[in-house]
């Protein structure tokens, strides 16, 4: 999905012409002083700007904890035989299974904005229980709010892993996405390789944004995301190449494929109310709608 931030600190602002406005000032602001370095390679540094709207710490008051979704236990992730990592791919520099009590600060920052008019978001709306990640979507303190984390390691090429899933409802888009530590700096970048906005998530988009003439490129994939999927995408310099259950599903080679950025792994389960009332949540729409994190790992590129 498509964003005009001019830094990364959480993640991207996702809605396509609606976000591509009035954001880049107020990240800037905010984020400029936890933006250092640049240049090829990972880097631990605070993350610039979230994507979707900010991502910084903010004074809105909402809900202390987020809901479980159900009302009760969310039953652990069954375990299953994963589909293997390439063996070019050595060993994860990250991995995280969420087997904790709350999202690890050393990891991820979470974001906390809701008070803004893209993709506002609640850290409320972000915990850990029952070996997963969950981002709830929801009204909190009368707004509609969701949540979302982004990676404090930001890499110049590389492969991510996400086994994910998400509960069905209008209003909200499940998303795995790699943002620029700075946006439009060297280049304009940004690769969606699950984004679930389908309320059936009986569907799931792919996007590879801007390139040099503000442009994208579209894939879709057909499967019912209310199930564990695991989706990868591996950045190499001149090619994207991305992943469904161990299947390529998209092999990409052209002008769009960024080569200086430092880019990092963004979990987001994005309200998505400013793209037009037809996003909106429904009458229809569960309390909760909830995006599903069982594990992520991200793994450098060899040499």
């Amino acid at each position: 999905m498509g964003i005009s931030a001019s830094t990364r600190v959480g993640a991207c602002v996702r809605s396509r012409a609606s976000a591509r406005i009035g954001v880049s000032a107020l990240l800037m602001a905010t984020l400029a002083a936890g933006c250092s370095g640049s240049g090829p390679g990972p880097d631990r540094a605070e993350p610039p700007s979230a994507p979707g709207g900010g991502g910084v710490p903010s004074s809105g008051q909402v809900a202390a904890s987020a809901p479980t979704p159900t009302g009760s236990p969310i039953p652990r992730p069954v375990q299953t035989t994963d589909p293997p990592t390439p063996a070019f791919w050595g060993r994860p520099v990250v991995e995280d299974g969420f087997d904790g009590t709350s999202v690890d600060a050393s990891k991820w920052i979470v974001y906390d904005s809701p008070n803004d008019r893209v993709n506002p978001r609640t850290a409320a709306a972000t915990k850990e229980d029952a070996g997963t990640l969950q981002l709830t979507g929801g009204i909190y303190g009368g707004k509609d709010l969701s949540g979302g984390i982004a990676s404090r390691l930001t890499q110049t090429h590389g492969r991510w892993e996400v086994r994910m899933r998400a509960s069905k409802g209008a209003g909200y888009s499940a998303v795995a996405l790699l943002w620029p530590k700075v946006f439009g700096d060297p280049e304009k970048a940004e690769i969606d390789f699950a984004e679930m906005i389908d309320p059936t998530k009986q569907s799931s988009d792919q996007y590879i944004h801007y390139g040099p003439n503000d442009t994208q490129k579209h894939n879709v994939l057909k499967a019912d995301f209310t199930q564990w999927h695991v989706f990868a995408l591996d950045w190499l310099p001149h090619r994207l190449t991305f992943w469904l259950d161990g299947q390529k599903v998209w092999d990409y080679q052209g002008d769009l494929t960024p080569e200086r950025s430092q880019m990092g792994l963004a979990l987001q389960n994005d309200q998505v109310c400013d793209r037009g009332p037809g996003f909106c949540r429904t009458r229809s729409t569960p309390q909760w709608v909830t995006m599903y994190v069982d594990w992520i790992k991200i793994y450098r590129a060899p040499g």
